[in-house]
């Protein structure tokens, strides 16, 4: 959203302790001032209660605000005294018609603050983002954000409209799985959200795949961020079974999300479903071989991908994977800096080691059959080659690139 300047008031960043009426009287003054204000950034500032009444009472007359930027405004306040200020605020927030974005992230107000705000979530109907980042919520908080939500969803069914809401980010809450069910619910019920940014929860396998259910509702997702909660087999098979139904999927972002070595397989076959994406992140997952080589599989079909980070996965940078991966890059013409740094690639402890090499072992006959099995069909390969006629360097490329998958499967037994 692109406000012109001179509708713009910013405070942002003064440090400004504005405490009481008085205080931040010259500011309401100025905020008055301003015809047609689109947009208030008081971010960076602290503000108390009686202040925030005073903000509040000049805000109810700015019926053409848009934005309202206020995260990181409570620094050093009592919670009794947010949630005072909270109430007063989104009192007046709540009668502004135009009101499509709100900010309130980096403001430790805890489920106190939640429960101060959800009267505003349940009823402002026009509200398209929402930003709580790093609020405390905890599981109770979390819950009593995702209600209203749905109370809001319910409003609009009653007005015979399509809630508004497309961009919630709400990392670093400690939502954990308590919250899933209800947020799951409310992603259901809205159907709208093109973005969700949920990082940093501690969210387990359970709770991801309710999650993950829910947003599989919403079929015009572009960007969804899960980092850095914990997927494993479950969560990872929910995920790959719902990027096939969202459809218009650019950025995905699960690095440090333990989807294990099976569950980081099935998401990387999945992948090919998703030509859209552009930004993928798989980092310290736990990803092995097979992983790899599914996922250079899947590539062919990502080109429009800008960036992949695969770091702190369990196979070496300089392996054959990687190899595949980098020629499937090259393939769509994609160059190789978009797979980003494999400084930290991870190593298989020595009893997986072990484990791996007693498979290798039962395997070995296997292998050598099908390895003559692969000598004979090249020697076939090659008099059909040349019958055909000369081979241009795509068909060169592609051929490599099969033949390497099919090494690797082989090598794997996958």
């Amino acid at each position: 959203m692109t406000i012109p300047a001179d509708r713009i008031y910013s405070l942002e960043g003064k440090g400004f302790k504005l405490t009481t009426a008085e205080d931040i009287a010259p500011y309401l003054e100025e905020i008055s001032a301003v015809e047609d204000l689109e947009e208030l950034r008081l971010n960076g500032n602290t503000i108390g209660a009686e202040a925030a009444r005073a903000l509040a009472d000049v805000m109810r007359t700015k019926t053409t605000l848009k934005v309202a930027t206020l995260h990181d405004i409570f620094t050093s306040r009592l919670k009794d005294e947010v949630k005072e200020s909270l109430i007063a605020i989104c009192g007046a927030l709540v009668e502004l018609p135009d009101l499509a974005e709100v900010n309130l992230s980096d403001n430790a107000f805890g489920p106190l603050g939640a429960e101060a705000m959800a009267d505003f979530l349940s009823k402002h109907t026009g509200l398209q983002v929402l930003k709580l980042n790093n609020n405390g919520l905890g599981i109770f908080g979390g819950t009593t954000i995702a209600q209203a939500l749905i109370a809001c969803q319910a409003e609009c069914e009653n007005q015979g409209k399509q809630p508004s809401l497309h961009t919630l980010v709400c990392g670093r809450n400690r939502l954990e799985n308590g919250s899933a069910p209800a947020f799951a619910k409310a992603f259901s019920a809205l159907k709208t959200l093109r973005e969700v940014r949920m990082p940093q929860n501690g969210i387990r396998p359970e709770g991801i795949v309710e999650l993950i259910g829910g947003l599989s509702d919403n079929s015009g997702l572009t960007v969804l961020d899960l980092q850095d909660n914990t997927f494993t087999h479950s969560g990872s098979a929910a995920l790959a079974q719902a990027l096939v139904k969202w459809e218009l999927l650019e950025i995905l972002n699960v690095g440090d999300c333990l989807l294990s070595s099976t569950g980081g397989r099935l998401v990387a076959e999945a992948l090919k479903e998703r030509s859209t994406l552009k930004s993928v992140n798989l980092q310290y997952n736990e990803i092995e071989q097979d992983g790899a080589i599914a996922l250079a599989e899947s590539l062919s079909n990502l080109k429009a991908l800008e960036s992949l980070e695969l770091n702190g996965n369990r196979f070496e940078a300089e392996s054959n994977a990687v190899e595949m991966i980098k020629a499937a890059l090259s393939k769509n013409d994609i160059d190789d800096d978009v797979l980003g740094s494999l400084s930290d690639m991870e190593e298989l402890s020595e009893d997986e080691d072990e484990a791996d090499e007693a498979d290798e072992d039962e395997e070995e006959e296997e292998e050598e059959e099908v390895k003559k099995s692969e000598d004979e069909s090249k020697d076939i390969k090659k008099e059909e080659d040349h019958t055909a006629g000369p081979k241009t360097a795509s068909d060169v490329l592609e051929d490599d690139l099969a033949d390497l998958v099919s090494q690797m499967k082989n090598q794997l037994n996958v």
